[in-house]
């Protein structure tokens, strides 16, 4: 009697073994097509793990929410993040998804605070930091957004898209020199981004550097940005 008892014990604990693997299989597998933009696909491997896990996995719910949000399935997405709020309060990633879409349906003021909440269980986020910073910006508080820019670069030195952006918002605070010094750490970090070189002909033009201006034009048409031939006529002359 004993050893049947044992050997059930084991076999359940080897199924729930084989299925905690499926489950970590179909996440990875889920993972992989999201950043190849396969959504549909990896829906359906994050759907199976969902249901292997009894809707218990918050990384799986939270990566089906995370990919409606990128399909714009922002109510579907939602119930994701309430599913994982019913037993866990605590989740930082559960807040930043919930700011995310919060930024989707232009509440900035609600994503801001989940935003902060997030930051509050992983201070450690600098993607946090970052899109809670883009949301200051959208309600025109430029003080905050450079700021919230500036934790997220301590946190991450190699944020490009945080140079950029506190760039742009030091520029129209009108800190159009310091704008420079973060669109140049910007271009070393990413010397291919079209954007970049715009905002860098725009600066430039702003500082009568117009032979900069110009170079930095020709850059952005080079990486395909077609709305700087417009401006290549008025700054290079």
């Amino acid at each position: 009697m004993k050893l049947l008892f044992f050997f059930i014990i084991c076999f359940n604990c080897y199924c729930l073994i084989a299925q905690n693997n499926q489950v970590h299989d179909l996440i990875v597998s889920a993972i992989k097509k999201d950043s190849l933009g396969n959504y549909a696909e990896a829906l359906m491997d994050v759907e199976k793990a969902i249901e292997l896990s009894k809707h218990q996995n918050d990384t799986a719910l939270l990566l089906h929410g995370k990919i409606l949000a990128e399909t714009n399935d922002i109510k579907s997405a939602q119930k994701d993040v309430k599913e994982v709020f019913k037993h866990n309060r605590q989740s930082a990633e559960a807040y930043y998804l919930s700011a995310t879409l919060k930024v989707k349906t232009e509440n900035y003021d609600g994503a801001i605070k989940d935003f902060s909440k997030s930051l509050q269980l992983n201070p450690t986020n600098c993607k946090a930091y970052y899109n809670r910073g883009l949301s200051h910006a959208l309600m025109n508080d430029i003080k905050e957004a450079i700021s919230d820019f500036s934790k997220s670069i301590e946190i991450n030195p190699n944020y490009t898209m945080a140079y950029f952006n506190r760039a742009y918002w030091k520029d129209i605070n009108g800190n159009t020199e310091d704008a420079l010094i973060d669109l140049l750490i910007a271009k070393e970090l990413d010397n291919t981004n079209k954007e970049i070189y715009l905002e860098l002909a725009v600066i430039y033009a702003k500082l009568n550097k117009y032979d900069d201006s110009c170079d930095a034009l020709k850059k952005a048409i080079a990486f395909g940005h077609t709305f700087s031939e417009d401006l290549q006529t008025q700054f290079c002359k």
